[in-house]
């Protein structure tokens, strides 16, 4: 698998997919003027508004299409390449993995084996740092991926689930 840009710079949405064999898996349309995702996944639709629970805090907090809070996302203070997101109640950890390219590891919250991996192009020393429209798109990759996992999808291998921006 791997993530595509289809946006273009004139275009006020970017938008991203998720391709398994010339298949489209997930679709995200991210507006930054207004802080919102709807995502698409064959016939499950969701739309999710990113809210800053404080530029310390280092928490995202996703809210549905009626300001209800659906979820999180948590970047590690103190391990800035680990951290925790909660989508409709099921929780999963990711950790960067730096090597020559960085890869995103998904895990179920008390598993230590991988249910997706995932290329992505982010600053290799802190999640943090990056541009703050470059850490919305890479959020926006994240709650994708780990949305589409809570929709029920069979696990992936890890060998078999790379994806890139």
């Amino acid at each position: 698998m791997h993530w595509e840009v289809i946006s273009n710079d004139r275009s006020s949405l970017q938008e991203y997919r998720l391709i398994d064999n010339n298949d489209s898996k997930v679709v995200i349309k991210y507006n930054p003027l207004h802080r919102s995702a709807r995502i698409t996944s064959g016939n499950h639709h969701r739309l999710f508004f990113f809210e800053s629970a404080g530029s310390l805090s280092g928490k995202t907090i996703f809210k549905n299409e009626y300001g209800m809070e659906v979820g999180n996302l948590v970047h590690d203070k103190y391990h800035p390449q680990e951290g925790a997101l909660i989508i409709d109640a099921k929780k999963y950890r990711y950790d960067l993995h730096v090597s020559a390219t960085t890869r995103l590891v998904i895990y179920h919250n008390i598993s230590h084996q991988p249910i997706a991996t995932c290329d992505i192009q982010i600053d290799q020393h802190n999640f943090q740092r990056i541009p703050h429209s470059e850490a919305i798109d890479n959020n926006c990759c994240l709650l994708g991926l780990c949305w589409y996992l809570s929709l029920g999808v069979k696990d992936m291998e890890p060998e078999y689930s790379s994806a890139g921006i």
